[in-house]
């Protein structure tokens, strides 16, 4: 095995145990909120909607939809797990995005990209936004944001599912991970399904007024709503879940999260559920709005699928230029940044750290962050705190070893995570507390060690106590010695 040097801060980061603050703070609720964003909240939506694709199959098929249950011969929730040969796999990766459509601008841009990994044996769902205006080269010829794509293909007369797959290439370049398959909707399907449900009933937090909301012919108009409890229409809704304008993308963010909960609450409300005519009207209603390649058998297993994941086993993440702001508000899946407008013509662009304009193609980070968000959830389901020791001479590693690993998605303690030991290390060692006898403490068999072991090539030894952190609830401990430019992997 070679190994090759981390690209570290210069020692002189400002990075120390006790390096918090109110607007480092802030900036974590943001990237917490903004990471959920619309389409993440569209795809549990989506789960709804495959029930009532579900319960659909079952009316069409004269089953007593009016009593339905999960208990009726549907497929099963497995299929959605099987290839072509009858195997079946242990992830599913779906490609989720949100187009205009119809009267649209830009109907055909993929405006939010999500790439999706079902997980059937821990029952688990990962998500991973892509950004819009992430810059890449186009998989035949031409380079331009990434949301244009699929509109290059169907612009080139391809087949949905061809040009869906054209940005399924791209985003096995960017991530390293393969697209099973794709659901695409659009904005009227939304409203429509809105508009089917009666509307929803939304607690507006404060007014607002957006001067400059698009009216779909390449001009504006003014989108003004009150605070307080109102009935959104479908056409209501995607303006207050879309304005932009005059207010942050943080209360953007907060205002989608309660437009799909509305959505989701009024869609499983038992009225909705239980009438065959309403179930059939929202099936046509959508089903006319979305592009997919699912079959109906795999539609009603991913309703099954998605009806069966608890909720604190969905994560949600997020490609962005946190770190481009400063190491204080650097987040998991930092690994962008905003070049200057003025070398591609003025436009706002995003590139993965790395990259140039002459070369595009930087994408081990964001693949080696992928890889740990579709094929190690249960990491975050342990939620291990991980503190980083030095023990060399050489100041500021071991924060800029925390900061590292905090991009990828470990658990790094605000508060006590980085520290220095008197003992001097020739060798890097990570430390486990495990108390065999009672099961508690990290277990070797932990995926987040598992995990670990992809970044720090050093040996891991189970202890029966914490040897250098402050306090005693089991932790993982990384003591950096002299060979720490040689075990740290890049």
């Amino acid at each position: 095995m070679s190994f090759k040097k981390i690209k570290l801060p210069p020692p002189t980061s400002n990075i120390s145990d006790n390096n918090t603050s109110s607007i480092a703070s802030f900036k974590r609720s943001y990237f917490e909120i903004k990471k959920r964003n619309f389409i993440s909240a569209i795809l549990l939506g989506f789960f709804g909607i495959s029930w009532v694709v579900a319960v659909s199959f079952a009316t069409f098929s004269g089953l007593p939809a009016f009593h339905f249950d999960f208990s009726l011969p549907f497929p099963s929730k497995n299929e959605l797990f099987k290839t072509i040969d009858g195997m079946e796999q242990d992830k599913v990766n779906i490609l989720i995005t949100g187009i205009g459509g119809g009267d649209h601008d830009g109907a055909n841009l993929t405006d939010t990209i999500l790439f999706a990994s079902l997980h059937p044996e821990g029952k688990t769902l990962s998500l991973l936004s892509i950004p819009r205006d992430l810059y890449v080269d186009y998989p035949l010829w031409g380079r331009g944001k990434i949301n244009e794509i699929y509109m290059r293909g169907i612009q080139a007369k391809e087949s949905p599912t061809q040009a869906m797959e054209d940005l399924g290439t791209k985003l096995r370049e960017i991530t390293g991970e393969r697209m099973d398959h794709y659901i695409s909707i659009d904005f009227d399907g939304f409203v429509k399904f809105i508009d089917l449900l009666g509307g929803i009933e939304v607690n507006v937090e404060e007014n607002l007024v957006d001067t400059e909301y698009p009216d779909n012919n390449w001009g504006y108009v003014t989108f003004s709503i009150k605070k307080g409890y109102q009935t959104l229409d479908g056409a209501t809704a995607l303006k207050y879940a879309r304005s932009r304008h005059s207010t942050s993308d943080f209360d953007r963010s907060r205002r989608q999260q309660l437009v799909i909960k509305a959505v989701k609450e009024k869609l499983f409300s038992l009225d909705i559920l239980t009438s065959p005519t309403k179930i059939k009207s929202l099936y046509y209603a959508i089903i006319s709005h979305i592009k997919t390649d699912l079959s109906m058998g795999q539609l009603a297993s991913l309703a099954l699928f998605g009806k069966d994941i608890p909720s604190e086993n969905i994560f949600a993440f997020n490609l962005n230029d946190s770190c481009f702001q400063g190491l204080a508000y650097c987040q998991q899946g930092g690994f962008l940044y905003t070049p200057m407008r003025n070398l591609f013509g003025g436009a706002s662009v995003l590139l993965p750290d790395g990259a140039t304009p002459e070369h595009l193609n930087a994408y081990a980070d964001t693949s080696k962050f992928a890889n740990i968000v579709f094929n190690y959830p249960e990491m975050f389901l342990e939620n291990l705190e991980i503190n980083i020791f030095n023990s060399t001479k050489v100041p500021g590693i071991a924060g800029n070893v925390a900061l590292y690993l905090k991009k990828f998605g470990f658990t790094i303690p605000d508060k006590d995570s980085v520290g220095t030991t008197k003992d001097p290390y020739d060798k890097t060692q990570v430390f486990a507390t495990w108390d065999e006898e009672n099961k508690i403490g990290i277990p070797p068999t932990s995926k987040t060690l598992e995990a670990l072991s992809l970044f720090i090539f050093a040996p891991q030894e189970t202890v029966s106590a914490n040897k250098y952190s402050k306090t005693p609830n089991p932790k993982i401990e990384v003591v950096l010695g002299k060979d720490y430019r040689m075990v740290v992997g890049e």
